[in-house]
């Protein structure tokens, strides 16, 4: 299976003549890729109908895609749709927490209900959860280890383990950089045990294109992990508009 990961800038503020040079650049994306399944950095669309107006370019193309569209502000404008047989699949689930302190005995629980009731799908023979960007404060730790973040909550560890135990890959798309980069590894590391596969893709930001190209393999723009070790591209393609990067998986 072939996964692709796309960063884009975020979208903000595009004239009329951009937006539609944004819309093409990612139905051609679509078109041309050979990949199985795609998934877009956070934000690179605003509006549903901008999403339909892709959905109808690639109608003829089996493909699966992920999109969050920022509809509005704040959390809730965080939503997430699926490109997916030919259909556009509004998953009717938004971000529930974004930082630490966010991360509460309720938040976390209200996250663990999304996990199980909207965050899944299946894509060629693969189940896949999506964790959206600061979520996975659902996890605490340092560099080099993590773990669920509430220890006091057996219960809260024990459904959120049994979300783990029933996917394959496990999707983190994310708005900005982490600061805290270690610590961001050591939670997509986590995610990655038992032989899950963890996606993560970020928006483009500064010198990050420069970076890809001189390392495609240990950019902080895109994190892949396999049983705790880091997975390598098998393809990469920069412009000056966006970043792509193929991975293959068993």
């Amino acid at each position: 299976m072939k996964i692709l990961l796309v960063s884009f800038p975020e979208y903000s503020r595009l004239s009329g003549k951009e937006r539609e040079f944004r819309i093409n650049a990612i139905s051609n994306i679509l078109n041309e890729t050979s990949a199985d399944f795609v998934m877009f950095s956070e934000h690179i669309l605003k509006s549903p109908e901008d999403l339909y107006k892709i959905g109808e370019s690639v109608a003829h193309k089996r493909i699966s895609a992920l999109f969050e569209l920022n509809e509005h502000q704040g959390l809730d404008g965080n939503k997430l749709y699926l490109l997916h047989n030919n259909r556009i699949i509004d998953l009717e689930t938004n971000q529930v927490f974004s930082t630490t302190n966010e991360a509460t005995e309720e938040n976390i629980g209200n996250l663990i209900e999304e996990l199980e009731q909207h965050r899944q799908f299946e894509v060629s023979g693969k189940r896949f959860l999506i964790i959206q960007c600061g979520e996975n404060n659902i996890l605490k730790g340092s560099t080099g280890s993590a773990e669920f973040r509430l220890r006091n909550r057996s219960d809260l560890k024990r459904r959120f383990s049994k979300v783990l135990d029933n996917v394959d890959i496990i999707l983190n798309p994310v708005h900005t950089r982490w600061g805290r980069f270690a610590n961001f590894l050591s939670r997509i590391r986590c995610f990655s045990e038992q032989k899950r596969y963890c996606f993560s893709c970020c928006q483009l930001k500064g010198n990050q294109l420069y970076n890809a190209r001189i390392n495609p393999g240990e950019n902080v723009t895109h994190v892949v992990m396999h049983s705790k070790k880091r997975v390598s591209p098998i393809y990469t393609n920069e412009t000056e508009i966006y970043l792509l990067q193929m991975f293959e998986i068993k």
